[in-house]
């Protein structure tokens, strides 16, 4: 679809070449998910024990779960673009997706940060752990704020449409 508005053409262009990246990144994560669950799984098909592999597969599947969460977020967000390219700009329909973006967002900061949570920590390795903690956190808390944000910015698009 060509657009005779030049500002709605750059934006139909970015919007495109946004589609493109977010797919990459999006098929890049769920590969790297799959791989990560084929690594661990694979002790099973060598005839290893399969409770205990089964336990870690589990285990990669809560780790993994945030990566999820974003790639929902990034295929909403290509969604988004792709009507905002195509003159969509104040919907409905991008308003909700806002939301869902920003909850997606959200719960994928909420479970990293729960995750990171529940790592076993050696008594005499407190002060190290606490440490790493905080710095694997923060970037979540970002997150967690961003996904706040985008839920309000929908919400407030919503009210104004």
């Amino acid at each position: 679809m060509r657009n005779a508005n030049p500002r709605l053409s750059k934006l139909h262009r970015e919007g495109r070449v946004f589609g493109i990246v977010a797919v990459t990144a999006v098929t890049i994560s769920l590969l790297s998910v799959g791989a990560q669950l084929l690594s661990v799984a694979a002790p099973i098909w060598k005839s290893g024990p399969v409770a205990a592999t089964l336990l870690n597969v589990i285990a990669q599947l809560v780790l993994s779960a945030p990566a999820v969460f974003y790639a929902c977020g990034l295929i909403r967000a290509r969604h988004v673009l792709r009507r905002i390219g195509d003159g969509e700009i104040f919907s409905q329909d991008n308003s909700h997706c806002l939301v869902v973006i920003g909850i997606s967002v959200l719960s994928g900061a909420v479970w990293s940060m729960i995750v990171a949570g529940l790592a076993p920590t050696n008594q005499y390795q407190y002060h190290d752990h606490a440490v790493r903690a905080i710095r694997f956190v923060a970037p979540d808390i970002a997150l967690a704020a961003l996904g706040l944000a985008l839920i309000m910015i929908g919400r407030v698009m919503n009210a104004a449409v």
